[in-house]
């Protein structure tokens, strides 16, 4: 059986490898549990959460958490963008689409001189993470978002990152070959999505964190729909 202890060592020693101590951090539970663990790497942490307007609850539970995890942890810095209503009119019109706040966090990113960042993407889809997983745990769906995965999420970070580098460390090789040997009744269950997720958070972040339901960086510029996981 794979140990939660095997899967944290692997995430450490891959922060480990990027050297690079800023996050993107939406307050949800997958961000929150990587500032947890850049915590035990570095020293010194920056974390940059977009939201609109600035009531958005990435704006909210990112603040809780980086408050949490600083007093508890390290010393982490947050700087919150909220894009103005004419910036985000403006980047509408020039390409309407989901990418949107993916666009306007990079380019603020960039335009401050961030070279490199960590992003969480990949683990809803490694983890079963989705409401989808939940109404169907089998192997069919599992797969079906891992092949999603590329051309729906990562190609259009790829795409829009604006020549900041993004390190992605839940992909890790390593830890995809852990997460693998998991059977899926260990990852989601009736109750909960991302089961492994949650035990390795409990007791580091706050309980409000793991429990919220994550609304998709495509929402971070206000929240349309409620999305499918947590």
């Amino acid at each position: 059986p794979v140990k939660i202890a095997d899967i944290e060592e692997v995430i450490i020693q891959t922060l480990a490898k990027t050297k690079c101590a800023n996050l993107s951090c939406s307050g949800g539970l997958d961000s929150s549990l990587m500032l947890y663990f850049m915590t035990r790497v570095f020293h010194k942490i920056s974390a940059f959460t977009i939201g609109f307007p600035e009531t958005h609850p990435d704006i909210e539970y990112s603040r809780l958490v980086v408050k949490s995890v600083e007093e508890k942890f390290g010393n982490v810095e947050h700087e919150v963008f909220v894009p103005s209503a004419n910036e985000v009119a403006s980047e509408t019109e020039k390409k309407p689409g989901p990418d949107i706040g993916v666009r306007l966090f990079y380019r603020f990113l960039a335009e401050k001189g961030i070279l490199g960042i960590i992003a969480c993407d990949g683990i809803d889809e490694y983890m079963a993470g989705y409401y989808d997983h939940q109404q169907h745990p089998d192997e069919e769906t599992y797969y079906k978002y891992i092949r999603r995965l590329r051309d729906e999420h990562l190609k259009p970070l790829d795409d829009n990152s604006k020549g900041v580098k993004v390190y992605l460390p839940y992909l890790d090789e390593r830890l995809l070959c852990l997460l693998a040997q998991i059977p899926i009744a260990e990852k989601v269950d009736g109750e909960n999505r991302k089961k492994v997720m949650i035990q390795m958070a409990r007791g580091r972040i706050p309980d409000a964190v793991i429990d919220r339901w994550k609304y998709g960086f495509c929402d971070a510029l206000g929240i349309k729909k409620a999305k499918q996981w947590k």
